[in-house]
């Protein structure tokens, strides 16, 4: 019950911080990646970086892990309590997920990690299902969070340099997007609930399909006792 609780606050605090990018993203940017990790405010941050000079990039990269990882140690405990079968719905959003999760599952804690280090790289929380193969597996808590630090910090290097590289162009697409703070509410609503809202409409219609298939006719028996001829 703790676990899905814990599943069920993810959700909604992913839901509730919408509203702070365009809030924060062009005056706190540190302080927004801090809170959500989302890759547009560690880019923001990092193209303030180049811009002020009193903010480092290195403090970029640190603001933002408690932000991109504060809810993957519930996966991993998921996947811990429940194992093949959570890592299996988790997995359906994402064919590559699947595959990460499926050789965490099969390969054993020894690539479990590694495999934790990269599913960083996945989309925004297309990585659940390879935490929950990891846990699965038998990957301790400590080592797992180890390798999710390795891969977050890795990944979170690599937008924030962009960030850096974009510089005052950066810091005006982060202007752009707290001056349009309404029309940047709805957007972020529609990605986030759209994928969700057509992977539910497609097994709608499988499910409707497969019950108004007719049923195959099922031959009579043959009378025992009776000549054919």
């Amino acid at each position: 019950m703790l676990c899905l609780l814990a599943i069920a606050v993810s959700a909604v605090y992913a839901v509730a911080t919408i509203p702070l990018t365009p809030a924060l993203i062009s005056t706190h940017p540190v302080l927004l990646e801090l809170l959500t990790g989302s890759t547009s405010s560690i880019m923001s941050a990092g193209a303030y970086s180049d811009v002020d000079t009193k903010l480092q990039l290195a403090l970029v990269v640190v603001a933002a892990l408690p932000g991109i990882m504060r809810f993957d140690w519930v996966f991993w405990w998921a996947g811990r309590l429940w194992g093949h079968r959570i890592v299996e719905r988790l997995g359906q959003r994402s064919p590559r997920m699947t595959r990460l999760a499926g050789l965490a599952e099969t390969r054993g804690r020894r690539w479990a990690g590694p495999l934790v280090a990269l599913a960083a790289f996945l989309p925004g929380g297309a990585s659940t299902a390879v935490y929950a193969a990891a846990g699965w597996a038998g990957l301790p808590l400590l080592a797992f969070v180890l390798w999710d630090t390795l891969g977050s910090a890795a990944w979170i290097s690599v937008v924030a340099f962009g960030g850096y590289l974009l510089g005052s162009d950066g810091v005006t697409m982060a202007q752009l997007v707290s001056r349009y703070a309404t029309v940047t509410i709805i957007v972020l609503v529609a990605m986030l609930i759209a994928p969700q809202a057509w992977h539910s409409w497609r097994e709608w219609r499988a499910g409707k399909a497969s019950r108004g298939a007719p049923a195959s006719p099922v031959p009579a028996p043959a009378s025992e006792g009776v000549d054919p001829q």
